[in-house]
């Protein structure tokens, strides 16, 4: 009986190997796909000024980031907590139900930006259409049927199909792009096209597979979104605080440093961001083995797989702190003016640290986000981007675009070790 037990538990923990294996290699592929993305966004300082690369970064990083992580409700770590939890009908209902608010947030928010003045969508010494603000906004109020169907797909260990609803919608922008570059003669508005098709045109798909694959359904009642609102409404607080410090890096840096400085500033951040490939990478792995071992009550095998993941991330992640810089100063992927600016090459490895602790943070979070304390991961978000807030206030008046970088990296340290006394205080 002992020896049959072993067996199993031996077959089983191979077989956790061998998925985890599995989700590596897909997410590599897929996630290397996201990073040649970043490159050719990158390649754009060849192509627009600053200011317009700058003005971009408003749209992209301020106006949909805020939409996404508002209108559409954070419906990802819900979808990601109760697949597991809950029988299918009752959740394809609690997704309906939050699709169907989302759109209609999304909606009235797309149109109440028509009666706000012209002077709100002045910055930086440059103007952001308003059309284009509305845009990006309905864009990302579709892009709520991407999120569900990648976060469906991650947690049904489905690494392929997730993949196909994140970094390949990523990887059609830059073709639309310059499609709309080459046929119209767009310069930013190029850009911006493709953002707005690549998550519009998404995000409509997703929510018709969805819905005929039983995804989403009409919920049974108003009252049975209480549970689903209860959890999410904390998250979107703690997405709304996310998005607030890495947008109010590009805000301050405009207003300080003029819509040039925001440009030089996104171009160091895009490069940056490779460190995101990793996080990806690892919590993408990661997550659908630690919600199934945590669900069937293995707690001690998932703890050992988040510092297993954990340790590689770190290692990864200070390998392109070393690379990054140099990449950018001996390659001819920035364009001359932004790799001869020295502010640009000394935020690099400051913002590749801090985006590293920001991914390891990520997966401490899981045990949090498990025992269903959506309130402490919230409060720990807000209290960061209170913190960035207020680095970016003292730093960046003083030290520009390196200032900025400073603010992240300090916001992210705090994240990193305050998700972890918590997650270790919440497991005693």
């Amino acid at each position: 009986m002992h020896r049959a037990t072993a067996t199993s538990l031996v077959l089983e923990e191979a077989s956790k190997r061998k998925t985890f294996r599995r989700n590596v290699i897909v997410y590599t592929m897929a996630s290397a796909m996201g990073g040649l993305v970043h490159l050719a966004h990158l390649l754009w300082t060849h192509l627009l000024d600053q200011a317009d690369y700058g003005r971009f970064a408003i749209l992209e990083g301020v106006v949909f980031g805020f939409a996404a992580a508002t209108v559409t409700l954070a419906p990802q770590q819900y979808a990601l907590v109760y697949v597991h939890l809950k029988p299918r009908e009752a959740l394809a209902g609690d997704l309906g139900g939050l699709a169907a608010l989302a759109l209609l947030t999304g909606s009235l928010a797309t149109l109440g930006l028509s009666f706000l003045p012209d002077s709100v969508f002045f910055l930086g010494g440059a103007n952001v259409p308003k059309w284009a603000v509305g845009g990006v906004v309905a864009a990302a109020t579709l892009a709520t049927g991407r999120m569900m169907a990648q976060s469906i797909n991650e947690t049904l260990s489905r690494p392929t199909r997730a993949a196909l609803w994140s970094d390949f919608v990523d990887g059609c922008r830059p073709f639309i792009a310059i499609a709309l570059f080459f046929a119209l003669g767009w310069t930013w508005e190029a850009r911006w096209g493709g953002l707005v098709l690549a998550q519009g045109g998404a995000g409509l798909a997703a929510l018709w597979i969805l819905s005929r694959q039983g995804w989403l359904r009409r919920p049974g009642s108003l009252a049975s979104l209480r549970e689903p609102l209860r959890f999410s409404l904390p998250m979107i607080l703690a997405m709304v605080a996310y998005v607030g410090y890495q947008s109010a890096d590009r805000l301050y840096v405009a207003i300080w440093g003029g819509i040039e400085a925001a440009g030089r500033y996104e171009a160091a951040y895009r490069l940056a961001l490779l460190v995101n490939t990793v996080n990806m990478v690892m919590l993408k792995s990661f997550t659908p083995l630690f919600y199934s071992a945590y669900g069937r009550g293995d707690h001690e095998g998932a703890t050992k797989l988040l510092r297993r993941t954990s340790l590689q991330t770190g290692l990864a992640v200070a390998a392109l702190v070393v690379l990054l810089p140099a990449i950018a100063m001996y390659t001819p992927l920035l364009e001359e003016s932004y790799r001869t600016w020295p502010d640009v090459i000394v935020s690099i490895p400051i913002l590749s640290i801090g985006l590293g602790f920001f991914g390891i943070s990520l997966l401490w979070q899981a045990p949090l986000l498990a025992r269903g304390k959506t309130r402490t991961v919230s409060a720990i978000a807000i209290v960061s981007a209170l913190i960035n807030l207020g680095a970016d206030a003292a730093l960046v008046p003083r030290m520009g675009e390196v200032g900025a970088a400073w603010g992240t990296l300090l916001c992210f340290a705090f994240m990193l070790v305050a998700t972890i006394v918590a997650a270790r205080t919440a497991r005693s």
